[in-house]
């Protein structure tokens, strides 16, 4: 499978990032989970630190609602075995600019312009050359947007991705 078909198969809402690693072969390995709609009504907290009036209002409120959780049963790895960076942001704080930037998916995606890849050869000895190649290899920005997190990781090879087995 490859990056954009998970970004097809992962459906309509933001995947949840279950785990992070970046090990002694500096592998990174991310392992999210789709989003799936919970129950109507689920999980409605007491509200008991508020008057009647309030609880009773928000009651009604929620119990037309249906949460956003995680689907246990569509977990998938995604292995950047050779990244050249990765940064990961709270969602909440994050900022895109659509102007400078030129993107392509839903919650993976692939950049082909980004400010991050403008500030990569600020930070790293990796360069592309006159004759435009590129040193270690031509890279790529992905971004995958969970629901709380927003990771963005270079690589000049295309990331790994497996189905969890045990999901």
């Amino acid at each position: 499978m490859v990056f954009e078909e998970l970004d097809l198969i992962i459906g309509d809402h933001a995947p949840f990032l279950i785990s992070l690693s970046d090990g002694l072969r500096e592998e990174l390995r991310l392992v999210i989970a789709a989003a799936e709609v919970g129950e109507s009504g689920a999980n409605i907290p007491e509200f008991s630190d508020t008057d009647e009036a309030t609880k009773k209002s928000l009651q009604e409120i929620l119990a037309k609602t249906r949460p956003i959780e995680i689907d246990e049963r569509r977990q998938y790895e995604i292995c950047f075995q050779d990244y050249i960076l990765y940064q990961v942001r709270n969602e909440s704080y994050c900022s895109f600019d659509d102007h400078e930037e030129i993107c392509h998916g839903r919650y993976l995606i692939t950049f082909e312009k980004s400010k991050l890849l403008s500030y990569l050869s600020s930070v790293t000895f990796v360069g592309q050359f006159s004759d435009g190649s590129f040193y270690p290899g031509k890279w790529t920005h992905y971004g995958i947007y969970t629901q709380n997190h927003v990771i963005d990781v270079i690589s000049h090879t295309p990331p790994i991705i497996t189905v969890c087995a045990d999901a």
